[in-house]
């Protein structure tokens, strides 16, 4: 049996002739002795000695038997002490196993017999330290279940920190996470000891070094009795003030973080024991928190595969280039902290600088960053195509909350928003501190930019087939006016005035621009209608105008049925000729199953017609043909578009004798 493995007994016996008896019978049964005289040594040796069995005289010099007892107990709680004394008299055996004593002697006595009493004790701590690593051993179960069931970082940390601390009985201690692209490791979870030590920590001096070791070579240190297992030079004569553990967590090979536990001077000392426990339970930890974070990783990819598809569907149906910027918007405030947002947008001969805030900032400052974004455009496009006239616009509603910024904001980021040969401005983001996560989702909110890249370009795209398509319908309204030489500029007029009362009704921009659009195209199915009817001097005959010139709205709507882009044109060219009163074609349509831009047509059209000239009579003039319409309110005519007619007209002058 090597010394380690043999039993070290503390001997403390007054009688000297009973200590020597005593230790000279306990070596030849196999143990190791450490003798102590008087109360002071005894305490001393518990710390440096470290025994697994104490006997003891009650009445040793210096310090009062029971006083030593509980000092002792405080020092080495889970060690056995067998009482001997020749005072049984005057202490009661009942109070000296109250004050923690596993048995008590009586002198004199046999060397065999208390040599027996000192193997039962032996066998009793023996087994009292196997149920405590039974207990460990359980807890240890129970915490690894609880660790395997969690999947919440946040909860898994408290959880393993915590179990540490109790299982370990620290003190203090921290538990910390490798970052391995900063290549150091940060505090996530911490415990400070309620009162600081009398003297500086050498390990806490050191703590982030001892931290690093442990992690870089994957192998705990363990300091007690001022000595370090194993030893390390940074550490060499470290005389601390109390005991300390750091134990790395692993995952396999790989290590992802540390736990550092300590216990002040008082308490004892961490064992290689203990040691052991929190390797398995830290092996334990770095699995779980590994778990752990691999499933907040994918959690996270699910939500930012969520995000770039619920962003790509809201994007699909845009085609309107400032709805697809205020999407973006919304989207870099939602999801990542984002609190300006501007656009500078490039329009044909001038710039536009929109931008929103969630908190109140000044018109000057929102000029350095459009000055700035101006910069950023200078450079992607060139000075000379970057010289343009500047206006600024706030989206939203300012907020009213606190004194407007003044100051430059501390984060902030600008880039140019191209696609091949398209550019379309520069995106300006920024908030008053960086937001958290940035570096890891950065990548996202890239992705972000370039479906908006996209759905920018598809817009571009739109927007310019459209503009061809409009150019080939205006030619051929055009077309309908040349072939129809009395009714130049009819449809033109006839777009004004329905844009003008669609105004007065405050319909939104895109139906005052469908509006527009079918008052241009109103009549384009007369491309459709005979040359010498068109021109005709005098009045169609009942065929003439019922089974020729009637048909023109059907054939109108059904060229712009199947264009893209003017398929909302389709009903109100259709219907443009159909009376409030239900005495109109093609339908014969009452009232508001006509739809309100073919309603507004209607007025449009009838005024422009009566205040122009015709093959068959002169120009009706204003007067009369606001007499005729007011005579036809709530008959050929809806009463509310021709109560805003006659508003707008009043105010724009069409109703005296120059119409402009």
């Amino acid at each position: 049996m090597s010394d380690e493995e043999k039993s070290l007994i503390l001997i403390a016996e007054g009688n000297k002739g009973l200590r020597i008896a005593l230790t000279s019978y306990l070596e030849r049964s196999g143990h190791r002795i450490v003798s102590a005289y008087g109360g002071q040594q005894v305490v001393r040796a518990l710390t440096e000695c470290r025994p697994d069995l104490a006997v003891i005289d009650l009445r040793p010099p210096v310090m009062d038997g029971i006083e030593l007892l509980k000092a002792m107990q405080r020092k080495s709680p889970l060690m056995p002490i067998i009482v001997t004394t020749d005072h049984a008299d005057d202490i009661s055996a009942v109070e000296i196993l109250h004050n923690g004593a596993f048995d008590y002697i009586a002198k004199p006595y046999k060397i065999e017999f208390i040599g027996q009493k000192v193997e039962r004790a032996l066998n009793a701590s023996k087994l009292a330290e196997e149920n405590t690593a039974l207990s460990d051993l359980a807890a240890l179960h129970e915490i690894a279940n609880r660790l395997t069931n969690t999947q919440d970082l946040d909860e898994l940390l408290d959880i393993a920190f915590e179990s540490c601390v109790r299982v370990l009985q620290a003190e203090s201690g921290s538990l910390k996470l490798l970052d391995k692209e900063r290549k150091k490791t940060v505090t996530v979870r911490e415990k400070e000891l309620d009162s600081p030590p009398s003297k500086s920590s050498c390990w806490a001096h050191h703590e982030e070094q001892v931290a690093t070791w442990v992690a870089a070579n994957g192998r705990s240190l363990l300091l007690a009795g001022g000595k370090v297992h194993p030893d390390v030079d940074f550490l060499r004569g470290c005389a601390d003030t109390g005991s300390s553990i750091c134990v790395p967590l692993k995952v396999g090979c790989d290590t992802i973080g540390v736990v550092f536990l300590s216990r002040p001077t008082g308490q004892k000392p961490f064992t290689l024991l203990d040691l052991n426990t929190i390797d398995v339970l830290a092996s334990q930890v770095g699995v779980a928190v590994n778990n752990a974070k691999l499933y907040a990783s994918l959690n996270r990819k699910i939500a930012e595969l969520s995000l770039i598809s619920t962003y790509s569907e809201r994007l699909m149906g845009l085609v309107d280039r400032d709805a697809i910027v205020l999407a973006l918007f919304r989207a870099l405030r939602e999801h990542f902290g984002i609190e300006v947002t501007a656009f500078l947008v490039i329009r044909k001969r001038s710039l536009e600088f929109n931008y929103s805030t969630t908190f109140p900032v000044s018109e000057q400052l929102m000029r350095r960053v459009c000055n700035e974004t101006i910069d950023v455009l200078a450079k992607a496009i060139g000075t000379k195509a970057a010289r343009r006239r500047v206006s600024m616009r706030r989206v939203g509603e300012p907020p009213d909350d606190g004194a407007p910024i003044e100051e430059p904001f501390a984060f902030r980021h600008v880039m140019p928003l191209m696609w091949e040969d398209f550019s379309f401005g520069v995106l300006y983001f920024a908030a008053r501190r960086e937001p958290e996560r940035y570096d890891e989702t950065m990548g996202l909110l890239l992705g972000l930019i370039n479906q908006t890249r996209i759905a920018l370009t598809n817009a571009k795209l739109y927007t310019d087939m459209r503009e061809n398509y409009i150019r080939t319908i205006k030619a051929l309204a055009i077309a309908v006016d040349a072939k129809d030489t009395y009714t130049h500029g009819h449809s033109e007029n006839v777009m004004n005035i329905a844009g003008a009362i669609a105004a007065e009704l405050k319909l939104d921009d895109k139906w005052m621009g469908i509006i527009r659009d079918a008052g241009l195209l109103h009549d384009i199915g007369k491309i459709g209608i005979p040359g010498y009817i068109l021109n005709k001097p005098g009045p169609l005959t009942y065929e003439e105008f019922n089974g020729i010139m009637k048909t023109h709205s059907n054939l109108g709507a059904n060229i712009v049925k199947d264009v893209p882009f003017l398929e909302e044109l389709y009903t109100l060219i259709l219907y443009h000729h159909e009376h409030f009163d239900g005495t109109g074609y093609p339908e014969g349509l009452t009232g508001e199953d006509i739809p309100l831009g073919a309603r507004i047509l209607h007025v449009a059209d009838a005024f422009e017609a009566m205040t122009s000239n015709r093959p068959y009579r002169n120009s009706l003039g204003e007067t009369e043909a606001l007499k005729r319409l007011l005579e036809q309110r709530g008959k050929q005519f809806d009463p509310v578009v021709v109560d805003a007619f006659v508003r707008m007209a009043r105010k724009k002058g069409w109703l005296g004798e120059n119409r402009t």
